[in-house]
């Protein structure tokens, strides 16, 4: 009898599910879309190097605030208009009422010190737009999104000739690296790779040519001019990896076929560089031992990498594991093992993966590895191996910088309920009747 109850429950909450998400699927694209517009511009703003009289006027990103009551309005709206619900008012009204109440909790936590306490309304905003993606139109809304990183670039480059931006370079490299108004060369070089992974999924997938110019040729400048080599080196491996993939798309499937070695290694790539991030970090003094410049051997190419690890592996020691995120904050230095001989203290944190861990939770990292790697199999079901490389080089680059894992850069963390149709062109309605009567 408990049995049959619990299985009633469960079933009865499934069908409850799957009503509220067909509900999501109504209605325009374009609220949801401009909720995403508006979130990744939010981002963008921040990492230009805005002058010191700019900064101080613009500090007030009010693209926050729309984010967040756009995000608790729509949310509203697909509830009010789920059918379900439209008989049980004391059901739907508290359910309004709580979101209210979220958002102005929200409101009030985060106008403290907005920068630095965005955390729990970053993983509900990055929740909120993964699930109201169902049904949306992917490619359409890539359409739009694609703009924002080339605009971003242009907005900074024109500002260091027109004196609202800074240049800013590594420390110690300011004769080989740019970061071309914004706040870092690193971050340069990540917006760019964006925007040409929007680029090539939507225009370049048939032309190989031009695929192989633009990333090699940004390759260069990354390395030479910019100095990002993380971006270099991902821009000058994925044209040879695109032609892989197109090889596989072309290649007849067998109905029921499942994924080969190569096709695993994709789907659990998020485990897997979880994994490596994770095993590495907690076993830092092997990494700083191996890979970091000594006295016998000062050229240590993979020192930048290993230092991810090393600098993950101080926090993990210094922060543990929480269930559901902390702040990293240190009341004193916390150094390597001196047994190591090598001098290393904890400053920065840019793995994504262990980063995630401590500030965001257990919990999360583990529901957006899940989500990663439904991203990745959906992509392979679908023979859609142009998401399932993009994702793949989000992936790797997450274990090198933080946005990998973030909605408003890694937008493959949009498209595992959304729609792959085709967008079609822009048609304006007096246009589009035009057509249909000529062609009668």
């Amino acid at each position: 009898m408990e049995s049959t109850e619990k299985k009633t429950l469960w079933q009865s909450a499934r069908q409850n599910a799957a009503s509220f998400m067909e509900a999501v699927k109504g209605g325009p694209d374009f609220l949801f879309f401009f909720l995403v517009i508006c979130y990744v511009v939010s981002e963008y703003i921040e990492r230009i190097e805005w002058t010191a009289d700019i900064f101080s006027m613009y500090q007030f990103n009010f693209l926050n605030y729309i984010v967040l009551f756009g995000s608790g309005a729509y949310l509203c709206y697909k509830i009010a208009v789920w059918k379900k619900l439209w008989n049980k008012p004391v059901i739907l009204i508290p359910m309004i009422l709580a979101i209210g109440c979220l958002c102005g909790y929200f409101l009030m936590y985060l106008d403290k010190d907005w920068k630095h306490n965005k955390v729990a309304f970053t993983i509900a905003i990055d929740i909120f737009l993964c699930l109201m993606a169902n049904g949306k139109n992917y490619k359409k809304l890539l359409q739009y999104l694609v703009f924002i990183p080339v605009i971003t670039l242009l907005i900074a480059g024109l500002g260091l000739l027109l004196g609202f931006t800074e240049e800013f370079t590594k420390m110690g490299q300011a004769d080989s690296t740019h970061s071309l108004g914004i706040i870092y060369p690193n971050t340069w070089g990540y917006i760019a790779f964006q925007a040409m992974l929007l680029a090539w999924y939507l225009y370049l997938r048939k032309k190989p040519l031009i695929t192989f110019g633009l990333f090699w040729a940004m390759g260069v400048f990354m390395y030479f001019v910019v100095g990002c080599r993380t971006i270099a080196a991902l821009s000058l491996v994925f044209p040879p990896i695109i032609l892989l993939s197109s090889w596989m798309e072309n290649r007849e499937r067998k109905p029921g076929a499942k994924p080969g070695i190569i096709g695993w290694l994709a789907i659990g790539l998020p485990v897997l560089c979880f994994a490596l991030s994770v095993g590495l970090s907690l076993n830092k003094e092997w990494v700083a031992v191996t890979f970091y410049p000594t006295e016998l051997h000062p050229n240590a190419p993979l020192h930048s990498t290993a230092m991810r690890f090393v600098q993950g592996g101080l926090a993990l020691d210094t922060f543990g594991f929480p269930l559901f995120g902390r702040p990293m904050t240190l009341m004193s230095p916390v150094y390597l093992d001196p047994a190591t001989g090598v001098v290393e203290h904890l400053y920065v944190m840019d793995n994504a993966y262990v980063t995630f861990i401590i500030t965001k939770g257990v919990l999360w990292s583990a529901f957006i590895l899940v989500w990663l790697t439904f991203a990745q199999w959906r992509g392979w079901k679908n023979k859609d191996y142009s998401i399932l490389v993009i994702g793949s080089f989000m992936l790797i680059f997450a274990i090198m910088e933080r946005p990998g894992m973030e909605v408003w850069y890694n937008f493959v963390l949009l498209s595992p309920l959304a729609s792959m149709a085709d967008p079609g062109p822009f048609i304006v309605p007096k246009a589009k009747k035009k057509a249909i009567k000529n062609k009668r």
